[in-house]
């Protein structure tokens, strides 16, 4: 199952499909940071939660890279919950 990696590797190769990855990953991260406002209101919170999204959206392509580098073996949601994981453990050093 190469598809998402291909995908990826075709996305990046030309401007304008480069373009549109980033306008989706933005799109993404405005949904992410909406359902989380959602269920933490809080105004102050807004720009954590934010970043929150951010972390969210750009851990999954790493997750997916590294999966089939290692010719996916094991599930992906495996390969995802240890690169949050490196994420966390980074965000407490």
């Amino acid at each position: 199952m190469a598809g998402p990696v291909a995908l990826d590797r075709l996305m990046r190769s030309t401007e304008t499909l480069l373009a549109r990855k980033h306008s989706h990953h933005e799109r993404q991260e405005r949904i992410i940071t909406e359902a989380l406002a959602e269920r933490w209101p809080d105004p102050e919170r807004q720009q954590a939660l934010r970043l929150v999204a951010m972390a969210g959206v750009g851990t999954l392509p790493l997750a997916i890279e590294i999966w089939s580098s290692l010719e996916r073996r094991g599930p992906l949601a495996d390969h995802l919950d240890e690169a949050f994981a490196a994420v966390r453990s980074e965000l407490i050093r």
